[in-house]
């Protein structure tokens, strides 16, 4: 593979940024599904303070009412698709990517289970049995490797252009 370094922090912070793009859209679909739910909720819950009213009101008192609800849900569920497709495009850039580092390196599982998996830094150190700080030092040495090649710089300058 051709090599060119990278070696400015903008360029380290951009690779990170990269590499997240699949955290961020996971965590963009839980803040949906929790949207949903409530909708759902509040599609469930009757409406307060309905009263008997012996005159009949000049207008609607709730004239959107659980209509509303039914085309807020709908619109929720079909921005949720959009996010799933989006997560499975987001994992399948940053596998492209993490697929530059070497197959059974600790470099490697780290940023899988950083990037891919999601985890946090205390999980990673349980997983591989090391302390944050070893966990933290193969991370940057695989972004260091990541910034070496071409090939990252390509897939980020993408990134970077159409987000």
């Amino acid at each position: 593979m051709e090599k060119k370094t990278m070696d400015t922090a903008t360029d380290r912070e951009a690779v990170k940024k990269y590499l997240q793009q699949y955290h961020v859209a996971k965590n963009k679909k839980h803040i949906l599904e929790d949207r949903h739910r409530v909708l759902a909720e509040e599609l469930k819950s009757p409406a307060p303070g309905s009263r008997f009213r012996t005159v009949p009101a000049s207008r609607p008192v709730n004239p959107d009412g659980s209509v509303s609800v039914v085309f807020r849900i709908a619109e929720v569920e079909e921005r949720i698709d959009d996010q799933r497709e989006e997560m499975a495009k987001a994992v399948l850039h940053v596998m492209d990517m993490i697929d530059l580092l070497p197959q059974n390196s600790m470099e490697r599982t780290v940023v899988e289970l950083r990037h891919i998996d999601c985890k946090s830094w205390e999980q990673i150190a349980r997983e591989v049995y090391m302390s944050r700080s070893a966990v933290f030092n193969y991370y940057n040495a695989a972004l260091e490797r990541l910034m070496k090649y071409k090939r990252t710089r390509k897939l980020v300058e993408d990134y970077l252009e159409d987000g």
